[in-house]
């Protein structure tokens, strides 16, 4: 698939979505960039914010969008330029800048206060600009994103324009060879290339460590100096960050106390005092004179431990506390090969964590969890519908950009074969499955916190229930998820043909979930003995008409409660994402209809199926490690059990148990499930105590 056939294709997929979800194709082109944004981690999160007005000497506003970074406190702000053509067309300097100029005038517009003085109460551009204004002083920097469909012919990627109210600026365009170069890259973040001589004048000391680490990394121990780490920490922001330390950071983002106080009255100690960062690259350039070795080049930089100690330096940095070239920082580098780094680096950052608080949760991408819901995606074909003469399936993503991947290299009969069977509107990815089930659950004000938030509250609940019952995660639990998916797309089709709603354009995700999350909620409060009928969901793959109708009636109402005066935050996108809000809403007399409470079906039905579920699941578990115990052979076992008696690490029992492991193949018995189970756990010890993983 060359740039032409892709855009072809992605055109083509806008405007199914702008039909389905009964949308415009500017809209949708939009979502989708900043989807692709947030799944190669460039932005952590996004607000739609569509608002144009004339600001202050006849200046042109226009945004679609922004978000607070909540790890380096940027401020992002974004302006959509969709062509809609058939024909490539290339998007010239004049173009990009005339669209920034267009977002800058908000930036100006809204800290010198005209849109507030102009401007509608109720218009996200008025919250907006109003949260703008009161927070000028935390903000970092601004990041402006132009999102297009045409070209750059000189593949300009970040722009420096002049400051704004003293802060740093960063112009990104993101063309559609830009998102062509991701989607062929298995949807992997952009490199970040440093020139440390280009950049600084200098490079980084540091000791390449030999006879350590063989074919796997390149270690490195590196001294870098403060003014350089905060000036790549303004520069690249949370980029520079591995993803869970991101992500923790954003939680326990608190200055540390400690670590300020040696960078503002003892920057000389720094060095001795703190225990510096850990860090991986794909590729260094590295040079040694007069048996001193300097780091030149880096490319990939991620920080996977001590991401509090970059942040605090570079704040000391931004608020001018401090200049940090009096602080030197230790720097354990691993160098890891570029087709290892997906799977390697994440390990790195769970061993480098381990001694802090980190949650498992933050390390959940690989948890057997998803890889058994993509199992299921997989495999469990949804009910025909519509007439037609074949099955469907959900598409779960486990990895990022699997369904774009999985086309890429089919020819056009095998890419409609695939299309058949794994629609694009039947394709999930984490983060929304993780949404779909917390306003399952009861929690639209976490789903209404963003996409990583909500991911990272869902990654939490989901590990804890996993460690106790492993089987509630069966083939039932699949097809309910699936049909709360149906209910959540379904009903944000739904909002956007009322009228009402067509005239404010305004808060759909907000009104989604809560909706959703009221319905559940007055459900299993009221009627305890009673369900929603997800099974019908699953079965007519749509909304049977009760539920569509009290749909209808609720979203409405949601809309009048979340933008009531006696609101406690003016930003009702920041109203959405409060307990509080969660709360009144529970207290809130809502209009239910009798239809729909008749719809209910009764708990003990679905009770049953479940429970035939779970021991159905249970069986295949105890299966699947047997079958592992099998599969690795008696000479593995074997192997095992003599690298444990050697270095005496196992006791007699334990000894047994790897025996029966190790004979399978002259006693022809193989193992019971209990034995199974316990000669995994077995080796599970003995990898910790260095036993090379097969």
């Amino acid at each position: 698939m060359n740039l032409v056939e892709y855009r072809n294709e992605l055109l083509e997929e806008v405007k199914i979505s702008a039909e389905a979800n009964t949308s415009d194709v500017y809209v949708e082109y939009l979502r989708y960039v900043v989807d692709t944004l947030q799944d190669i981690e460039e932005i952590e999160d996004f607000t739609e914010c569509y608002f144009e007005t004339v600001g202050k000497m006849n200046r042109k506003v226009i945004i679609d969008g922004y978000h607070f970074d909540s790890v380096d406190k940027s401020c992002l702000i974004f302006i959509s330029d969709f062509s809609n053509t058939e024909e490539l067309q290339t998007i010239t300097n004049t173009q990009i800048d005339k669209l920034y100029d267009r977002m800058k005038a908000f930036v100006d517009n809204s800290i010198n206060g005209y849109i507030q003085e102009k401007c509608e109460i109720s218009s996200l551009g008025y919250a907006f600009a109003s949260d703008l204004k009161d927070r000028i002083q935390e903000i970092s920097k601004f990041r402006f994103y132009i999102l297009t469909d045409q070209i750059i012919s000189t593949r300009v990627k970040r722009i420096e324009k002049d400051d704004i109210s003293g802060k740093k600026v960063e112009l990104n365009v993101w063309d559609i060879s830009r998102l062509y170069a991701i989607a062929q890259s298995n949807m992997e973040k952009e490199n970040i290339e440093i020139d440390f001589l280009e950049k600084f004048g200098r490079g980084i000391s540091c000791v390449k460590v030999k006879n350590c680490g063989g074919e796997e990394y390149e270690p490195y121990l590196a001294v870098i100096p403060g003014d350089i780490l905060a000036e790549l920490y303004i520069d690249y922001g949370a980029r520079l960050l591995e993803g869970n330390v991101r992500s923790f950071l954003s939680v326990k983002g608190k200055v540390n106390k400690a670590i300020r106080n040696t960078i503002l009255n003892a920057p000389n100690m720094f060095f001795a005092y703190n225990n510096g960062i850990a860090a991986t690259a794909t590729s260094v350039e590295y040079e040694e004179k007069n048996g001193v070795g300097e780091i030149t080049k880096i490319k990939d930089l991620q920080i996977i431990n001590g991401g509090q100690t970059t942040a605090s330096i570079a704040n000391a940095v931004l608020s001018k506390e401090s200049n940090a070239k009096n602080i030197f920082v230790p720097m354990k580098l691993s160098v890891v090969d570029k087709e290892k780094s997906i799977e390697m680096i994440p390990i790195i950052s769970r061993c480098a964590n381990s001694q802090n608080k980190v949650d498992e949760a933050d390390f959940f991408s690989n948890h057997p969890y998803h890889i058994r819901m993509e199992e299921y995606s997989r495999k469990i074909f949804a009910p025909a519908i519509n007439g037609n003469q074949y099955q469907t399936v959900w598409f779960y993503e486990r990895a990022r950009g699997q369904h774009t991947q999985e086309q890429m290299k089919l020819s056009i009969a095998e890419k409609k074969k695939f299309l058949l069977k794994n629609p694009k509107n039947q394709l999930i990815k984490k983060v929304d499955w993780a949404k779909y089930i917390n306003t399952y659950e009861g929690y639209p004000h976490i789903v209404s916190k963003g996409a990583q938030y909500s991911m990272r509250f869902f990654a939490d609940k989901i590990n804890k229930e996993w460690e106790k019952s492993d089987s509630n995660f069966n083939d039932m639990y699949y097809r309910n998820v699936i049909s709360l998916a149906i209910l959540f797309k379904e009903t944000e089709k739904l909002v956007a043909e009322q009228d009402w709603y067509k005239a404010i354009k305004s808060y759909r995700a907000n009104i989604v979930t809560y909706s959703i999350s009221i319905l559940f909620y007055i459900v299993n409060k009221n009627y305890k003995d009673k369900n929603i009928n997800l099974k019908m969901i699953w079965n007519k793959q749509k909304l049977y008409k009760e539920i569509e109708e009290q749909l209808v009636l609720t979203t409405r109402e949601v809309y009048e409660f979340i933008t009531r005066e006696d609101r406690t935050t003016l930003n009702v996108t920041e109203w959405c994402k409060k307990e509080t809000c969660w709360e009144r809403a529970k207290n809130e007399k809502w209009t239910i209809n009798d239809s729909f409470i008749n719809s209910l079906v009764d708990k003990n039905e679905t009770r049953e199926e479940m429970q035939e579920s779970k021991k159905e699941r249970k069986i295949i578990n105890e299966l699947n490690l047997e079958m592992e115990v099998v599969k690795l052979g008696a000479d593995y076992w074997r192997e095992v059990l003599k690298w444990g008696l050697e270095r005496k690490l196992i006791n007699p029992i334990e000894k047994s148990f790897l025996e029966v492991a190790a004979n399978f193949d002259r006693t022809f018995k193989t193992p019971s499930n209990k034995q199974a189970k316990k000669i995994l756990e077995i080796r599970e010890k003995l990898y910790e105590e260095g036993l090379k993983k097969n």
